[in-house]
């Protein structure tokens, strides 16, 4: 299958809770991850990635399945046309 470009949004509502889960996910994902900023609001315990990603669909789909499948974590993504 061919790797296509995404932008995934992920959003961390009790970093406590959540942050160790969602570290380990994107480490066993790092080869596929191209730019990944973070915005950690520490006075409001959540913190927002964005995320560049090279992966085809299948990959991508269980990438985001078990992110959303965390507890106090929302995910987003969208395949970018290029």
């Amino acid at each position: 299958m061919e790797e296509k470009v995404h932008v995934v949004t992920i959003v961390i509502n009790d970093v406590e809770e959540a942050f160790h889960p969602v570290s380990e996910l994107l480490h066993s994902y790092a080869p596929k991850i191209k730019l990944r900023v973070g915005y950690p609001m520490r006075d409001k315990n959540v913190s927002v990635i964005f995320l560049v990603m090279e992966m085809d669909l299948d990959e991508m789909g269980a990438f985001s399945g078990k992110l959303g499948q965390l507890k106090s974590v929302k995910v987003k993504s969208t395949t970018l046309k290029i």
